[in-house]
């Protein structure tokens, strides 16, 4: 029997099973599911549909008409320092980085990120300046990366931190505030999780933080983190799923240890603070938002980053 079948015999069975969590939880919207970490809930009414380029398991298929973006080319022999723009070594030209700090790539799979306030990458499939023609526009996407935490330093709400759907200049200084629109899942500093919905920078909104370390995020550990988010019911709905490999260390020959956080269904009852000046009210659902992914954190001196890609997906429930 091979693995992708044993795995998906696997993930059937675990899908009747829920572990109890040790940590308390606090939380009273019906829409999430959360655990602690190390009695995570393997519960998912997802099948693995293959694997990436990495090797590791993804949960719903590529759509059709997109190309994925994967971080293949971190191995290509070739270390270097991007200090300002893009990545000229990434094939799609995607890789941008933006915030106060180099992004170091040591050619053989791994990039640094660090030394500065907001060290982020944004995988911008916008050609040019301004957000026009993009080359594909990521909407409903599968976003997986690890991340590996060097020392104890950084903000407490920063770490391992995801958005997806946010506007290429939403976060600059030069663009439109009002076209931040994302929405972020952050294992953080200081041990909790949670998901944030920001749709006019800076303002934004947790949907409540949950224990998922006691003694705040490990360091020296290569920890995974699924996000994926998706429209549903006739486009008026997101779905946000999150999904953690905290026992593989980094190890993906079996497509990761994957194990499902919390999920959350924004259908208009989610609002944020400050949308001054723009064009939409607090509690809007970012159905659309600006095609871009970001991986970011704040105030740390290191941090390391692999088997980072981003796909639009195809999950059957898109109308």
């Amino acid at each position: 029997m091979n693995k992708k079948i044993k795995l998906a015999i696997l993930m059937s069975l675990t899908s009747y099973i829920v572990q109890s969590a040790q940590a308390k939880i606090v939380d009273e919207n019906p829409s999430h599911v959360a655990s602690a970490a190390g009695t995570l809930s393997a519960v998912s009414s997802v099948i693995p549909s293959g694997t990436d380029s990495f090797g590791i398991t993804t949960f719903y298929p590529t759509a059709a008409g997109f190309t994925d973006w994967e971080s293949t080319f971190w191995s290509n022999g070739k270390p270097r320092a991007i200090k300002r723009g893009r990545d000229l070594d990434d094939p799609s030209g995607y890789s941008h980085k933006r915030g106060d700090d180099s992004l170091d790539i040591d050619g053989n799979g791994v990039m640094e990120m660090g030394g500065g306030n907001q060290p982020r990458i944004y995988i911008n499939p916008y050609p040019g300046a301004k957000a026009v023609k993009p080359n594909q526009f990521f909407k409903n996407v599968e976003a997986t990366v690890y991340y590996k935490r060097i020392g104890y330093d950084g903000a407490a709400n920063s770490g391992l931190v995801i958005g997806l759907r946010s506007g290429p200049n939403g976060h600059s200084r030069n663009g439109d505030y009002c076209d931040a629109t994302t929405y972020y899942a952050r294992f953080r500093h200081d041990g909790n999780w949670d998901f944030y919905k920001e749709l006019k920078h800076p303002s934004g909104s947790s949907s409540g933080t949950r224990e998922l370390y006691p003694t705040g995020l490990p360091t020296n550990q290569w920890i995974g983190m699924k996000f994926i988010a998706y429209n549903f019911d006739n486009n008026r709905k997101v779905k946000l799923e999150l999904y953690i490999d905290n026992t593989s260390n980094g190890e993906v020959t079996n497509g990761g240890n994957w194990s499902l956080v919390g999920e959350k269904v924004d259908d208009g009852s989610w609002s944020t603070a400050d949308v001054s000046g723009c064009s939409y009210n607090n509690n809007k659902v970012i159905t659309t938002g600006g095609g871009v992914a970001v991986v970011r954190n704040t105030g740390i001196a290191s941090a390391q980053y692999k088997y980072f890609s981003v796909r639009e997906i195809d999950t059957g429930q898109q109308n």
